[in-house]
This record gives structure tokens, sequence and C-alpha cells, in this order.
């Protein structure tokens, strides 16, 4: 396993190519597994980083002896069948990772209860809980699962076809009649970051099953060495990297790739481009609208999803964290107000406890941003310094005298986060998962430019740390089989 002490450098510029076969822009998950998998195949490959360090959203940074995971705090399928477990398997990647059990508590005002990491024990709680919903439990989940497994095939389905034009909202009161079961079912919609009135069914499907099927982990160390160890892999492989490195155009001969150019004017001759950015600023600013002006149009009226505020603190001392579930915390009463406010709290060193300093803990939160968008924040400084004072005084609803055992405040916005990844508005999932932007309506991964291919959250399946370790790797693929 790659330690987080490993150096991260770029390669030394007298061993850089004069042409490469791919070269990929932007080192988070899915530009590190499909650059790993090139390079596998024996492709001269690049990767192209802004930031001095891989990962994207899945990074981590330290701060007086505490290692914070900056976005992402657990990840779906890593056992040995599901996407994760089987790229890194193919890959040959080692990798520890500590099962989360239960997988998740959701906390509302009037209730709340354990999501085990477990669809069968799930199921069976729930039925117990709500026996005149029984058989429409059931029901809800097999065509659940039929639905997962239809994504995985690009076919025509049945199944498919009666949930794609649909929100979960919709899905969900198609099957039941209990209030509190829907908002059960509905209360882990911040992982795709968009309420169940307005989210596609498909995407909660990917996510929940997701999760459910296969559990939620914690790799070793924090999510920076999920990063690192594929970028590890990549190269081994033999594979490039240019980090703290900016690429400003893409150059073109006629409507086909030829390369990069870099912020210093360096051009970077390949036949072949993945573009692991903001799909935005794929084609307005690096490629400068070359486009048709109807593909133009539908990128113009696609919406970003939301962004959050984060908070992370290191506490010392002898605060008891012992009853402090990791979970979201709902301010909703019922359904239809499921779109409100909510807090995601978690104790990450309950579960590593290496990432604090001995004796100490971890606590992060993330705050949905409900009544907030970017263009209707005038002073962000002010912004931050108010959010997370108000932060932690919700927290001390939860946790009696908190002030006093914090050791180290640090805190992020969707500023923050534009800032560290490029990431428009600080869009935490890329495009929205709306019915009308998934599916069949997202982008595709092939673009109308010539051998210039989308991967990770702003293209096909959607967000999610392992539907975007599945896009770096379909798209790997499609290279490969097309270049055969």
């Amino acid at each position: 396993m790659l330690s987080s002490d490993t150096c991260i450098q770029s390669t030394k510029k007298d061993r850089l190519y004069p042409y490469y076969d791919a070269i990929v822009i932007g080192a988070g998950v899915a530009g590190l597994v499909c650059a790993a998998f090139l390079a596998k195949g024996g492709k001269k490959v690049l990767l192209v980083e802004q930031h001095f360090i891989p990962g994207g959203y899945c990074t981590s940074f330290k701060r007086k002896g505490f290692t914070f995971d900056a976005a992402v705090h657990h990840i779906g399928g890593c056992g040995k069948w599901s996407v994760v477990g089987r790229c890194f398997k193919t890959l040959g990647i080692e990798m520890d990772f500590y099962p989360l059990d239960p997988m998740d508590h959701l906390i509302f005002p009037n209730f709340r209860i354990e999501i085990p990491a477990d669809l069968d024990e799930y199921i069976a709680r729930l039925q117990d809980r709500y026996p005149l919903e029984k058989d429409n439990i059931k029901e809800f989940f097999q065509d659940f699962i039929k639905l997962y497994r239809a994504t995985f095939n690009n076919e025509k389905s049945q199944i498919i076809d009666k949930y794609k034009d649909q929100t979960y909202g919709e899905m969900l009161d198609a099957f039941f009649k209990s209030e509190e079961l829907k908002m059960i079912l509905a209360g882990q919609w911040g992982y795709i970051g968009l309420p169940p009135t307005r989210a596609s069914a498909i995407a909660m499907c990917q996510m929940m099953i997701n999760y459910l099927k296969d559990g939620a982990f914690s790799p070793a160390g924090g999510t920076q060495e999920f990063a690192n160890a594929i970028f590890k892999k990549f190269i081994d492989f033999g594979g490039h990297v240019m980090l703290s490195s900016i690429a400003k155009k893409i150059l073109l001969n006629g409507n086909s790739v030829k390369g990069i150019k870099l912020q210093d004017g360096k051009e970077i001759p390949s036949g072949l481009v993945v573009s692991n950015i903001d799909a935005r600023q794929t084609f307005f600013d690096l490629l400068e609208g070359k486009l048709d002006p109807p593909f133009v149009k539908k990128v113009e009226g696609m919406r970003e999803s939301c962004s959050f505020f984060l908070l992370y603190l290191g506490v010392g001392g002898e605060i008891d964290l012992s009853k402090l579930k990791r979970g979201f915390y709902h301010t909703a009463t019922d359904a239809s107000t499921m779109g409100k406010e909510w807090l995601y709290i978690s104790v990450p060193t309950k579960i590593c406890p290496t990432l604090a300093p001995s004796n100490k803990q971890i606590i992060s939160v993330v705050v949905y941003l409900n009544k907030v968008t970017y263009k209707n924040v005038p002073d962000w400084k002010f912004f931050k310094e108010s959010m997370t004072l108000s932060t932690i005084n919700r927290l001390e609803l939860y946790i009696p005298d908190l002030k006093k055992y914090i050791e180290v405040i640090e805190s992020a916005t969707p500023k923050t986060l534009e800032r560290y990844t490029s990431n428009t508005n600080g869009a935490a999932y890329g495009w929205e998962v709306s019915v009308d932007q998934m599916w069949e309506n997202r982008l595709p991964q092939k673009t109308p430019i010539e051998n210039l291919y989308l991967t990770g959250h702003w293209t096909k399946p959607g967000p999610g740390i392992c539907a975007v370790v599945s896009s770096g790797w379909s798209v790997a693929n499609l290279i490969m089989e097309n270049w055969r």
C-alpha cells in the first residue's frame, strides 16, 4: 500500500516524450483510473493536473497531526465483486479498507434509524417496522435491484424505460403510503446532491444499491491513500505526470485532436485527449466553443449540481463522542420537506484512529446549502467565518461544550472547492442528477470532436466514487477497443 508520505511528484522534464498516445487532463479519480488502464495497455500516457496532488475531491490534508479527508467520507463498491474491487484487482492494486457497519444513520426530529451494511437485513428491518408496507417494500427493492443491474447494460430495457423519466419522489409515491418510510428511503439523498422531488430515480438507485449491496468502506489512512494508490500504479505502468500544470487549450487539426497547450505556452502533441475536468471549461475554454451550435446550446442549458459547506474539527481532551452517530441529521418532518437543511456528521477516527494524534479525534461535517447559491454570496470570507461559527453551535446540540475541546478548525466553502478542483461554483457532483440530465440525457463520454473523450462526474454514469471509477474504466475500454 502507498503511504501518505510517499513522494508525489511530476515526471522529470528530460524524461517526457515528444509525443503521447493519450493525454488525460485532470487527475481526479476517473482520470487516474482511465490513465492507469491506458498505461497498462501499453500506451504512452501523460496525466496533466493543476493541483500539486492527485485525487480531485478524493484528497486529504494535514493540520497539527490531524489528517482530514477533504470531501469524500466513504466509498462504495469496494468488495471483490463490485466496481471498485474489480478495478483494483484488474490493476493489481492492494489496499486496506475498513467496512462501515452500520452503513449510516438517519436522524430526524421525531425518529431515527440505523441503516445496516446488508441489503437483505435492511429490507427485513423495514418490513418489521412497517408491516402494512411489507409487500410494497419487497416489490420496491426488486425493481431497484433490476434497475441497478440494467444501468450496467447499454441495451434497451423495460425497467429503464419504466423509470428513466421518473423522479425518485414519484417512484416512492407509487410504492408507499407511509410518509415516514418514504423519508427513510429518501434520507440519503445528500450523496447525490438533489432532493427526491427533483432527483432522477436512476441516480438514487445507482447510489443506494451500490452501498447496500456491497456496503460502505473507508480507505485505511484516509481518502488520499485511495487516489495515491491508483496514481502509483499508473506510474508503475510507465505513465508520465505533470502536476501543478494547467492545460489551457486542446489543439485541433480540423475536427480532430492533435494535442494540448499548457499555461506556460508549451505544446504537447497527442492524437487523443481525455478530459476529466469541468465539461463547460472543456468545451468553452479549452476548445473555445469550436462545436456545432446544437451541442453548444445543450451544454449551455445544463445545470451543475449543488455545493456544500465543509467543517473539519480536530478535538482533544476527554470529549465523549461515543453517542454521536455517523449519518444525516435532517430538519425535515415529512417527505414533502426533504429538500430542507441537513448536516452530515462523521467521526472518522472511530474507524481509523491513526488519522489523529493519540487520544484525539476528528469531527467532519457537511452542510447542505439549501438557500445559498454561488452568485448570492457577496463576501466569501464573512460567509466562511459565519458558517463555521453557526455549524459549531449546531454541533453543540449533539456534543455539549464542544468548543472547549477544539484544537484545530478548518472549513471549506463552494469557493474553496472551486479553487482546489476547478469545478464550476464548487459543484460537488458535476451535473445535477435531475431526470433531464441523467441516463441518455447526460453528456456522452465520446464527444463531437474526434478522439476527445469525457470521464468523471460531468459525463456518464454520474457522481460518486464508484460511478467515476466505472466512468474512467469504461472510457479506457472504449479507447482501447478503437485502437485494436
